[in-house]
């Protein structure tokens, strides 16, 4: 590109009027021709999904409720969109980007979802706390994988629930699936992720113990 500009000014200086006009008109369009060529990215964040009516908590709920920094696996965890065929193909979108780190979204979208699932019944920050202001149940989650395959967004998820003293409450292992709108976009893709994480954060609260009934009160 500047290549072409030195030598349109050489032109210009020795040439007429009209070479100069010329010039002028060659040089703008290699101009917008470089322009046209830069790539546009996009950044992408996730939402909270939004909470049913069937969600209604009927559990116990702990006055505080943690979520630990999500772990994702190493292929994931990249500023560029990357999902897997299923197997070990890796599909990466060079102009895709997720707007912080994907652990930071995943976490922070889990707190969102929990909140909206437990409706102001406990209080849901995220972790590392220090020791005295540990919640009374921390969530620990690790995301194995994430796959679009046959129109499903697919991520496999682990996640454990544990109290006092690391007392393991609740843990699971599962593939959460959904069906995209549209396989061929991002938007789409990340969108559907997001109502992904809304029903891992269901999952999460229906594992919580049930409050004790009326006639155990009464026993105990």
């Amino acid at each position: 590109m500047s290549r072409y500009i030195r030598l349109l000014n050489l032109f210009m200086l020795k040439g007429s009027a009209a070479l100069k006009a010329f010039s002028v008109t060659l040089m703008l369009s290699l101009m917008v021709g470089c322009s046209s060529t830069n790539p546009v990215y996009h950044n992408y964040t996730l939402v909270a999904a939004p909470a049913s009516e069937e969600g209604k908590v009927h559990t116990a709920l702990p006055a505080t409720l943690g979520v630990f920094p999500v772990n994702v696996s190493g292929w994931l965890d990249k500023k560029n969109i990357t999902w897997s065929d299923g197997g070990v193909r890796l599909k990466t979108f060079d102009n895709d980007h997720w707007g912080e780190p994907l652990p930071d979204l995943l976490t922070q979208s889990m707190v969102q979802n929990l909140r909206r699932q437990v409706r102001a019944q406990s209080w849901v920050s995220s972790g590392p706390w220090v020791r005295d202001k540990r919640p009374e149940v921390v969530a620990f989650i690790d995301v194995q994988s994430m796959s679009v395959v046959k129109h499903q967004l697919r991520v496999n998820v682990a996640w454990s629930l544990e109290g006092q003293d690391s007392k393991i409450i609740a843990r699971k292992e599962k593939v959460y699936a959904l069906l995209l709108d549209n396989s061929d976009s991002v938007q789409a893709s990340v969108q559907t992720l997001s109502r992904v994480w809304g029903m891992v954060a269901k999952d999460m609260i229906q594992a919580l113990p049930a409050a004790p009934s009326k006639a155990q009160k009464t026993a105990s």
